[in-house]
């Protein structure tokens, strides 16, 4: 929620408030974690009277019967592995009761918000209604604060805990906006000019707003020989197929999408520059089947390293490796208001933004967009169909969010997994780098690094204990639990890799050379497409879920044994033999890993 709002005042005259009969109240959420980012602002006095916007979500049903179900779909064993249900059948097994509805429907009218102000969404998974702050905090008790974020200087409407009554804490999950702070989409790229071997260390770029980076000097192709023996300097879609020692594809069968957040976006020419230097095989003119999202465009107004390079690394290597199957680009949110992983989901899953999502106006692009200049039009919902597998080159970090917040938006991915979808994220900067199409690959730790380590969130899986146990068996790292949660029960990552050094980008009319997870991600993705691919063409489903069998599998992957992931004044994790938190499993054998995908019905 911008602080901007705060100096609105309402367009209605705010109910007194009612008058409830005393109930008792319990915590229902409180920031655990204190971002540097964010400081109170003491100098901003908040107008009471001002009107936001709340939204409430409600409990939804058998999330907790979740796990088994898509366990039942995806692990190796299940007699019932590949198949999976429909949008229609999630749905219906997961919407909220009416006993959640009316009760948190009852709460509202006792504290003086009107039926007729409270809007709940088709599957009345949510409930909306616009409220002074005065109203919010009485009805939450708590109080609401001005925030500064430190780097953009943006204000933002928080609080530091709030409670509801106690018969309702299981039927609700989070308010918005409480304690949550805006964590914007970020790329996970860095770059550097192929005429200079040193590394032009770029700002991250914020994905609503792009940053001016000049591009560096074109270079003429003539003077570097793209082959194999030349793959430890520059990395190629030949490179990788090399190196994971796969083909090129030869069917169509299969999807694959690739996810971008506006401003970023790719330019025709740089795609037709980059197949005319590293993908002969592939026509100019090609490009991706485009699905505009909240007003998106694909726009080519701003043209900088921080506009093109994410969007043109992502959908040049998805189409050099899968081709000629399709890749869908799936340009998310309006040049104005942004958008976050919410309004994605809501776009290729129509129950999640009427009842198993909901967008928070203080982490999420709001459609319509009242800014000016912004996207006027409804809020995408159910109007896109997800791709068999979808990559991700961006990530927010998990103490910036709630828990509440982040395990409602996991359920959704266990959704869309019970569908079929595979979804691939980036782990952070900054993935693994090869010395050539031949020699071991190893961690990189030159001018990059792996993300990974544990969650603060989310238990382990079963699929991964033994894994990680088997990693703090014999590898356990000496530090303390100030600086990671050692606990040994909970989600540790990454679960996989792939190189993610020293890519060729055709990026604003030149080449240069990229790394980061964002490279590692859509290449890993496009071996799964082709996997894919294998599996429709013997009248099997696709994949979906993969974590239960790449665990169950580790010899399908490259081990990868040396390097770290240094960060935070330590030296981090260490690469070790089997899984570890710096390159999961190691990286894709092709060969291998379809023998596995292939033997299962």
């Amino acid at each position: 929620m911008k602080l901007t709002v705060l100096a609105i005042v309402g367009g209605f005259v705010a109910q007194a408030l009612a008058a409830p009969a005393p109930v008792p109240y319990v915590l229902h959420e409180k920031r655990e974690v204190q971002t540097g980012k964010w400081t109170r602002n003491l100098d901003v006095k908040l107008n009471r009277d001002a009107v936001i916007p709340i939204s409430i979500g409600l409990t939804q049903r058998n999330l907790e019967n979740g796990y088994d179900l898509l366990m039942d779909v995806s692990h190796p064993e299940s007699p019932n592995y590949g198949k999976h249900w429909s949008m229609q059948k999630i749905k219906e097994t997961f919407a909220p009761s009416a006993e959640t509805v009316s009760s948190v429907k009852s709460w509202l009218a006792e504290s003086g918000i009107h039926d007729s102000r409270v809007k709940f969404s088709k599957s009345l998974g949510w409930a909306k209604f616009n409220a002074t702050v005065e109203e919010v905090e009485y009805l939450l008790r708590t109080e609401y604060y001005a925030y500064t974020n430190a780097e953009t200087g943006n204000d933002h409407l928080a609080c530091e805990d709030y409670s509801v009554p106690t018969h309702l804490k299981e039927h609700i999950d989070f308010v918005t906006p409480t304690i949550h702070f805006d964590a914007l989409v970020k790329p996970t790229k860095k770059r550097r000019d192929l005429e200079k071997r040193s590394m032009r260390v770029r700002p991250t770029p914020q994905i609503k707003k792009g940053s001016d980076i000049v591009p560096g000097p074109e270079f003429s192709p003539e003077a570097t020989q793209y082959t194999l023996a030349n793959c430890y300097e520059y990395v190629t879609p030949q490179c990788i197929r090399a190196l994971y020692n796969f083909t090129n594809g030869t069917l169509a069968l299969s999807s694959y999408g690739v996810v971008e957040y506006t401003p970023q976006a790719y330019l025709q020419t740089d795609l037709n520059l980059f197949y005319t230097n590293l993908a002969r095989e592939i026509p100019s003119g090609t490009k991706p089947k485009v699905n505009l999202i909240d007003g998106a465009t694909v726009q080519t107004t701003t043209q900088s390293f921080d506009d093109n390079g994410e969007s043109d690394l992502d959908i040049q290597y998805a189409i050099a490796l899968v081709y000629p199957q399709k890749v869908t680009l799936y340009q998310t949110g309006d040049s104005v208001e942004g958008a976050s992983f919410n309004n994605f989901l809501d776009a290729i899953d129509a129950a999640y933004c009427t009842s198993g999502g909901g967008d928070d106006p203080s982490q999420d692009g709001i459609y319509p967009d009242t800014a000016s200049g912004g996207y006027k039009g409804a809020e995408g919902c159910g109007n896109y169909t997800a791709a068999s597998v979808i990559s991700t080159s961006y990530g927010y970090n998990e103490a910036d969010l709630t828990a509440a917040y982040e395990t409602r938006q996991c359920n959704e991915y266990m959704k869309l997994g019970l569908a079929g979808t595979t979804f691939l994220y980036s782990s952070g900067d900054y993935g693994v780098a090869g010395n050539s199409a031949t020699a071991p690959e190893e961690a990189c730790q030159t001018v990059i690094y792996s993300g990974g380590g544990f969650s603060n969130v989310f238990a382990m899986p079963s699929y991964q204990s033994s894994a990680v146990a088997s990693y703090f068996s014999s590898h356990k790292p000496s530090y303390t639990a100030t600086q990671y949660n050692n606990s040994q029960a909970v989600r540790g990552y990454p679960d996989v890799s792939a190189n993610g050094a020293n890519y060729v980008v055709a990026v604003d009319g030149s080449l240069s050379l990229v790394y980061g997870t964002s490279a590692s991600s859509p290449t890993f993705g496009s071996v799964i497409t082709l996997i894919n691919e294998q599996r429709i063409h013997a009248n099997k489903s696709a994949v979906g879920f993969i974590n239960p069998t790449v665990y169950a599998n580790p010899s399908a992957f490259n081990d990868i044994t040396s390097g770290g992931n240094e960060g935070c004044g330590t030296d981090g994790f260490t690469a070790v033999e089997g899984w570890d938190p710096v390159t999961g499993l190691g990286t894709p054998n092709y060969p291998k890993l379809l023998a596995v995908f292939m033997a299962l019905s």
